[in-house]
């Protein structure tokens, strides 16, 4: 029960720091990775994703340089992040639970086949979603990764069911990859 309090008191602890400080930014990205640290490349990745899309649309990396489940969940409790970037058996425990966006419209889901999976999510009249859909982007398949020289194997890009600039997150996953 100690834990659960503990966890309540960090979401409401990141609620309330989300509203103070900077410029809201159009896009967000959350990495965490648990085979390497992400944050070694997030300042690279945020000036090079800036670059890429223009002043139009301000950039937010930030990464998490430890692995934590628990950190893991709050992001996505939060619902303040666009992108996130993960283990491939997260993105895919998420996806069971409907968290993430298909990525089918945007982008060909033949390309990026290890991204692609049923998400299993069973729907209010109870039945099981089996419809296999791309719900995320291999991180060693993507261009600006690849110069960044940050290619770890089973990282993925999703776009979290609760981002708010969706259309924004398609933009810089397609700068991403180009």
């Amino acid at each position: 029960m100690k834990a659960y309090g503990k966890l309540l008191l960090v979401i409401f602890t990141v609620f309330m720091l989300a509203g103070c400080g900077k410029e809201k930014p159009d896009v967000s990205i959350f990495m965490m990775d648990d085979q390497s640290d992400p944050a070694a490349v997030s300042e690279q990745l945020e000036k090079t994703l800036q670059d890429k899309l223009g002043p139009d649309l301000k950039v937010q990396v930030i990464a998490s340089p430890l692995y934590n489940l628990e950190k893991l969940m709050v992001e996505y409790a939060a619902g303040g992040n666009d992108i996130i970037l993960l283990p491939e058996g997260d993105m895919k425990n998420y996806g069971k639970m409907g968290a993430h966006i298909p990525l089918d419209d945007y982008f060909d889901p033949k390309k990026y086949p290890s991204g692609v999976f049923a998400s299993k999510e069973v729907k209010d009249d109870k039945t099981v979603d089996n419809t296999e859909h791309l719900y995320g982007i291999p991180v060693k398949d993507m261009k600006v990764f690849q110069d960044l020289k940050y290619t770890p194997d089973k990282l993925f890009v999703t776009i979290p069911v609760s981002a708010k600039h969706v259309d924004n997150a398609v933009k810089a996953i397609k700068a991403l990859t180009e």
